[in-house]
């Protein structure tokens, strides 16, 4: 998995170069679905490529990318290709954290007193936390540093990290063709869909911390 990110990195900043001699303002939505008029998979390759690099920088706004996604593609290949994008990206991030180690990554931590207080390593399950810290606003590199520091299951995380993810973006791909008519039902429902969901998580959430908490004092 190493050799394979190093060459997914080198890939993403070869096409980053490309970017950035072709035009700065490459991080943009009407940017990467411009190439969709060049080439599907050029467009395909593009996304990849800035997904693997926001797992080295971790400034960009993944919204940026779901909604290019859904511009760019029909909505179940938009959906493919950003759970492609969000599989380099967070593995880059978790990989990055191994190498940096668990002291390194919690003095970055310290410097978000929101997030380290959330991302505490003597949390009892740390699987249902990749889950949940995906869908809360949390900082989307931060949290995949965490979780490869503390050398979390590669698989397992990937996945519940996925999970989490999942109730924001894929809304925001599929409502992504109607971004330009946000009173549209095509915009609409799918959002109207994700608050539910993100709401009945959360309140489970809430639920459960109250829950150990009462145990807790209990003991």
């Amino acid at each position: 998995m190493k050799k394979a990110l190093k060459w997914g990195l080198l890939a993403a900043f070869a096409i980053l170069a490309l970017l950035l001699a072709y035009r700065l303002n490459f991080f943009s939505v009407d940017f990467i679905t411009g190439f969709s008029e060049i080439s599907l998979g050029l467009t395909i390759l593009v996304i990849i490529a800035l997904y693997a690099l926001k797992g080295v920088i971790m400034v960009f706004p993944t919204p940026i990318l779901y909604v290019a996604a859904g511009l760019a593609f029909p909505s179940w290949l938009g959906v493919i290709v950003t759970y492609a994008g969000l599989t380099v990206s967070l593995s880059i991030g978790h990989a990055i954290g191994q190498r940096m180690g668990e002291e390194k990554v919690n003095k970055l931590l310290a410097k978000n007193k929101m997030v380290a207080s959330l991302l505490n390593k003597d949390n009892e399950n740390l699987l249902w936390l990749a889950f949940i810290s995906r869908i809360l606003p949390t900082p989307f590199g931060l949290v995949s540093l965490f979780f490869g520091a503390l050398n979390v299951p590669y698989s397992k995380c990937m996945f519940m990290s996925l999970l989490g993810l999942s109730p924001f973006m894929i809304p925001t791909v599929l409502a992504g063709s109607a971004i330009t008519n946000p009173f549209s039902a095509e915009f609409i429902v799918p959002f109207s869909i994700s608050i539910v969901v993100t709401g009945i998580i959360l309140l489970v959430y809430k639920s459960k911390l109250v829950t150990n908490n009462h145990s807790k004092e209990e003991c």
